[in-house]
């Protein structure tokens, strides 16, 4: 199908994305509704995961901490498998969202790091998933962040690469953005693996590490 020429690029995006629904997805309250189903299996499976682990989990038990039927969850996700990627994929999605939120509302490259960190922390502390799966399910951890380092490192990179590059040893050539990108998440990793009890503390450490990297005002 040939495009009018002089429709705009946000038209020819709508006019996709309508021929991507076809006719029998659902639009208005329909849609709404099973917008909203789908989030409460999503929510359903973090509690799941939360309270049984991602070895042991089940589609029963994501369906009984969802508050839907099992034939629900499968209209809504064809495995467990799929349900339990997408799960991950909109964890990580918020998180990156509402960091960027948070350093917004913050002015200046240190009091947006500060920000940034201090929710790292907070998340690692609080998020019901993040405190359970290394100890119930070690191996999984360690399989899935080996196979989604690149995808962790661009999102570090996204949150933090603009702010890196204004430090002196970039300015200076002695190291690229990239590396110290690369250094902070495999840092932050680390943090996730062997959690310090001192949360604060630790993201504490690393803005004066940030800091001292940082050039002098003015």
């Amino acid at each position: 199908m040939v495009e009018p020429a002089g429709d705009s690029a946000r038209t020819r995006a709508r006019r996709s994305r309508e021929r991507g629904r076809g006719p029998g997805r659902p639009r208005g309250p329909r849609a709404a509704a099973a917008r909203s189903t789908r989030t409460q299996i999503l929510d359903g499976a973090l509690a799941a995961v939360a309270t049984h682990g991602l070895a042991k989990v089940t589609m029963s038990d994501v369906s009984a901490c969802a508050g839907v039927s099992r034939g629900t969850a499968y209209r809504y996700f064809p495995s467990l498998d799929a349900l339990l990627t997408e799960l991950g994929t909109r964890e990580a999605e918020r998180f990156e969202r509402e960091v960027w939120q948070a350093m917004e509302a913050a002015s200046g490259a240190e009091q947006r790091l500060q920000v940034a960190l201090d929710y790292a922390a907070r998340i690692a502390r609080e998020h019901p998933a993040l405190q359970r799966l290394p100890q119930t399910d070690p191996g999984l951890v360690l399989t899935a962040l080996r196979a989604r380092f690149p995808q962790i490192r661009a999102s570090i990179g996204r949150l933090f690469g603009p702010l890196l590059a204004d430090t002196e040893p970039v300015r200076s050539g002695a190291v690229g953005s990239e590396q110290l990108v690369d250094w902070m998440t495999r840092l932050l990793v680390s943090t996730f693996l062997f959690p310090d009890p001192r949360l604060d503390d630790t993201a504490a450490g690393l803005r004066a590490v940030l800091r001292r990297l940082a050039p002098p005002p003015g």
